[in-house]
């Protein structure tokens, strides 16, 4: 019985070798199955689940494929704009309601062809100016909740955008838990938001841009509260008291608030790395942010030192710093007593963009501003529009006392004009800068009105910035002057 066995063991190896020798004698008889055999939902589906560009090069792999390529469209966008050929801010003319019957009916056409099938991206961009329209709107959103659609735009600003009538109210009941699972990134503009009592937020939203929206501060922040996988937020011209949210949203990397009537701004964000922020002077709370890698803050009227006072409260972690003011005021304050401090922040921006004659004689209080910077490495102050040629007011650097920036090596100064200010700052920095490498200076425009006198006017201020920094600067110093 051994030798048998021994000898069909044999044969059943050889057979084993002699098929993996011939692979085209296994299973003859059992179709194969090609990508050209699927039915065309299937190919569909696994389009659209392709990027754009090699979405589109399935188009060469066969007539199966190119059919797919022709009929699928896995991204639609209709934009009232581009399809008429017109100003944003003409649709609200006479004859919208012809273009907006327009737009309609080729939606309503597109997405027929659609029907039934994924649509991962949808975007809808036309002026909100007729409550009409809204119906129709709403039959688009349920295109986008049965085609299980991830990217969700509804772009419905009014061309006046400071008016905040007929707003489209989202329609969470064509929404199902399924579909609202779906959404991954939405856009939406002028849209009013009164969710139900079930919604629990958008469980796999990762970008959100809202614009022009209406909510109560509740909704808000319980929507926000339970966006848990949220990376991106962008929320511009949108008007509440304020705007809290004290739950960890750990996956929020970038956040933009821009024009908003908001009093207070405060996110838990642990993981944040860019706050960018337009408006007047609030409170700002991200002192959870510590890996705040950029703040780009735009303050249209405030107190420097006021602004000064608030950032170091609210981004004590922030390590790269971007302050820009429209219109900057200065008090004849040091703010010496400050205990606080940007541990962490490396490179310091200030742009003045508007500086008042009864600024003038205040320059020299921006070192405010740098005393709470001890690690700073790059220093960029940029004047713009303001009449400071040669003006011989304001306090001396010896009123400043002694305060080194040890690690500071670059300083970039633009739109100098040779004021007193200017020159007693640049020169406290510069005597204060012991590994100092880099310093450039950048002379002013002169006031059309007086280009007359251009020539003598800048050559003196290049003259004099020349003079007060050269003796104070070593030779490995590289120094540039320039217009």
């Amino acid at each position: 019985m051994s030798t048998n066995h021994a000898t069909t063991s044999q044969e059943t190896t050889a057979d084993q070798d002699h098929d993996r020798a011939n692979p085209t004698s296994i299973n003859t008889t059992v179709p194969s199955v090609r990508f050209c055999h699927l039915p065309p939902d299937i190919l569909y589906r696994i389009a659209s689940k392709l990027p754009p560009k090699e979405f589109a090069r399935t188009s060469v792999l066969s007539t199966e494929w190119r059919r797919c390529t022709s009929l699928a469209c896995p991204r639609l966008t209709f934009d009232a704009v581009e399809m008429f050929k017109c100003e944003r801010e003409f649709m609200q003319e006479i004859w919208y309601r012809h273009v907006v019957w327009q737009f309609v009916r080729e939606v309503n056409n597109i997405l027929w062809k659609h029907k039934d099938k994924v649509v991962e991206t949808l975007q809808v961009r036309i002026n909100l100016e007729d409550s009409i329209l809204a119906r129709h709107i709403d039959t688009w959103v349920h295109f986008a909740a049965t085609s299980r659609t991830k990217n969700l735009t509804l772009d419905l600003a009014s061309g006046r955008f400071w008016e905040y009538k007929n707003l489209y109210e989202f329609p969470f009941q064509l929404l199902g838990r399924e579909s609202i699972s779906n959404l991954q990134h939405m856009h939406l503009s002028y849209v009013s938001f009164y969710p139900p009592s079930w919604f629990k937020g958008f469980p796999n939203l990762r970008k959100l841009h809202l614009e022009a929206a209406r909510f109560v501060r509740k909704n808000l922040e319980h929507m926000l509260s339970h966006c848990h996988t949220l990376e991106w937020l962008h929320i511009n011209r949108c008007h509440l008291d304020e705007l809290t949210v004290d739950s960890p949203l750990s996956r929020l990397l970038y956040l933009r608030v821009e024009r908003c009537s908001f009093s207070k701004i405060k996110f838990n964000a642990a993981n944040l790395a860019t706050f960018e922020y337009v408006g007047s002077l609030i409170p700002i709370d991200l002192v959870h942010s510590f890996k705040l890698q950029s703040a780009n803050i735009e303050f249209e009227e405030a107190i420097i030192q006021h602004a000064l006072t608030s950032l170091l409260h609210g981004l004590p972690s922030v390590q790269n710093l971007t302050s820009k003011f429209g219109l900057p005021h200065l008090e004849k304050q040091w703010l010496w007593d400050n205990p606080l401090k940007f541990s962490n922040l490396r490179h310091l921006q200030l742009l003045l963009l508007f500086i008042y004659s009864e600024n003038i004689d205040k320059i020299l209080y921006l070192v405010s501003f740098i005393r709470a910077t001890p690690f700073i490495e790059k220093l960029e102050v940029h004047f713009n529009r303001s009449d400071l040629w040669l003006a011989e007011v304001g306090p001396c650097r010896k009123d400043l006392g002694q305060c080194e920036y040890n690690y500071l090596k670059d300083i970039w100064i633009t739109g100098f004009k040779a004021a007193r200010g200017q020159v007693e700052f640049l020169s406290h920095v510069v005597e204060n800068a012991p590994v100092l490498e880099v310093v450039s200076v950048k002379i002013g425009k002169y006031p059309r009105e007086s280009l007359s006198g251009s020539g003598p006017t800048i050559e003196a201020a290049k003259e004099i910035a020349r003079t007060c920094l050269r003796t104070k600067l070593s030779q490995n110093v590289t120094f540039n002057v320039e217009e």
